[in-house]
């Protein structure tokens, strides 16, 4: 019995010494964040591209612009005017067209025509590329064919040549010109002033320089006003 005692003793304290020791903390592991990995993260869809619209062909003369120039085309075949420019100064030269034929007459200051070497007219085949004085005139004391003259520094443009290299043009207004309605017209060769019943130029102002047609009569000019 009292061993009984003791052993009973003895297991009550060892229960009581085991209650009495802290208990032992257990910790939860937090895992670390996971570091992503470029490589294996998915890349957002690539979009597809919109399909390019068709180009549109830019405009480089006005369809108004257009119209009243192709009235020269149409109505004009063969032209008279005056001209005034750089080459002439504050004179008029007087110009007849006629396909690549023209002649024009020069201003002169001496009026007289009565040297072998004098000439009142300049005769010019664009075709042919020749440029030649003659005087032509009943004034003249010796008359017929004076000079074949250099083509390049003879030829003045015409009417016709300053349409034919507009490129670009738009309408920006309308003006009285010698009481003739014009369109006024900025163009890659500078401010036209277009006459609106036969699409020809009245005035230019290019590069600062100032050009002007006056006393213009169309479909007036015979071949035998353009030949030598």
């Amino acid at each position: 019995m009292k061993k009984y005692l003791q052993l009973m003793c003895f297991l009550l304290a060892v229960a009581l010494i085991t209650a009495c020791m802290p208990a032992e903390k257990t910790s939860t592991a937090v895992p670390a964040p996971a570091v992503p990995n470029p490589a294996s993260e998915a890349s957002p869809p690539v979009q597809p591209e919109s399909p390019a619209l068709p180009q549109q062909p830019k405009q480089e003369i006005s369809i108004e612009v257009q119209e009243l120039l192709a009235k020269n085309k149409n109505k004009v075949k063969n032209i008279y005017y005056k001209y005034r420019g750089p080459q002439t100064a504050i004179n008029f030269y007087e110009f007849f067209v006629k396909g690549d034929k023209i002649k024009y007459l020069p201003y002169l200051e001496i009026k007289t025509l009565d040297r072998q070497e004098s000439y009142d007219s300049i005769f010019i085949d664009k075709s042919a590329k020749t440029a030649q004085s003659y005087c032509k005139a009943a004034s003249c004391a010796y008359k017929g064919k004076k000079a074949d003259l250099n083509y390049q520094e003879t030829y003045i443009p015409t009417i016709f040549d300053w349409i034919s290299s507009i490129t670009q043009a738009k309408k920006v207004g309308e003006e009285l010109i010698d009481d003739r309605s014009t369109w006024k017209v900025e163009t890659n060769q500078g401010t036209f002033w277009i006459e609106t019943f036969y699409g020809i130029p009245l005035k230019i102002d290019s590069g600062g320089k100032i050009f002007r047609f006056e006393q213009i009569a169309v479909n007036s000019v015979q071949d035998s006003d353009v030949n030598p």
